[in-house]
């Protein structure tokens, strides 16, 4: 029999109507252009797609060993985002794909300066200011979307960004909700459970913010329905504003009672 997940939107826990956000991303975006960097960018690429090899799993010890002697970057050219905590680079860097063998030549740098009053975010980009290209990213840089603080949720700052959210432009799309992916090996065993998720969503249902409401007991439960939530919108219609809502996600083994499919129940908002 088929395990099945269960997904129902249930209950919007909270919707601010506080005023609307300020008009111009200046208010609180500071993007800043670091110029033609093309070494800097291709060593810290490297350098996290290194690290990145080194802890997920993904390669035996051999293969480990032998990739700082290789292009490794070709063996997953789709891995262009990553988190850095400490030190100079600190951030969210988002690179620019590898093409044609060659490292990435641009990159933005998004970096949180928000403080318990204030949602501060600097973007740092680096690429040719000559180029069209370089022109180009700026441009999306200006525009991007408010990323989550890291300040307390109970703080202005965080309160301010998520105004931002509530209040965000936004197209309306139809309603997209897909199933997490349900890992086989707990399937197999027979092992199960709810996950609980709140999720802030702007006014088109898309998603910016996810949360571990309650676990199911099992990490790997918990990370994929987190992975699965980040890219799904909860309704079809643009609302006046943006909301906070609870969403469990049931992951059911297969049991004996003649389920031959998954199943996905979608409430409405």
């Amino acid at each position: 029999m088929t395990p099945r997940i269960l997904i129902a939107l249930l209950i919007g826990l909270a919707s601010s109507h506080a005023t609307a956000a300020p008009k111009t991303a200046g208010n609180w975006l500071q993007v800043e252009t670091a110029g033609a960097a093309e070494d800097t960018v291709a060593r810290v690429y490297r350098e996290q797609l290194l690290s990145w090899y080194r802890t997920s799993g993904s390669m035996d010890g051999g293969e480990l060993d032998s990739l700082p002697q290789t292009d490794y970057f070709a063996f997953r050219p789709d891995l262009t985002s990553f988190s850095i905590d400490q030190g100079e680079f600190a951030g969210l860097w988002t690179f620019a794909p590898p093409q044609q063998g060659r490292w990435p030549d641009s990159a933005v740098q998004v970096i949180d300066h928000s403080d318990a009053n204030q949602y501060r975010i600097v973007a740092r980009v680096y690429c040719n200011p000559a180029t069209a290209a370089c022109k180009k990213l700026q441009a999306e840089t200006a525009a991007m979307t408010p990323p989550e603080p890291f300040t307390d949720t109970e703080s202005p700052s965080y309160a301010a960004w998520r105004r931002l959210i509530e209040r965000e432009a936004c197209t309306p799309a139809p309603k997209d909700m897909p199933p997490p992916p349900y890992p086989a090996s707990l399937a197999r065993h027979g092992e199960g459970g709810r996950v609980e998720l709140r999720l802030l969503v702007n006014p088109c249902g898309e998603v910016r913010a996810v949360r571990l409401s309650e676990s199911s007991g099992y990490p790997m439960l918990d990370q994929s329905a987190i992975n699965a939530a980040w890219r799904w919108r909860i309704q079809s219609d643009r609302q006046e504003t943006g909301a906070l809502v609870r969403v469990p996600v049931d992951f059911v083994p297969p049991q004996t009672d003649g389920a031959s499919t998954g199943r996905v129940d979608r409430a409405a908002r």
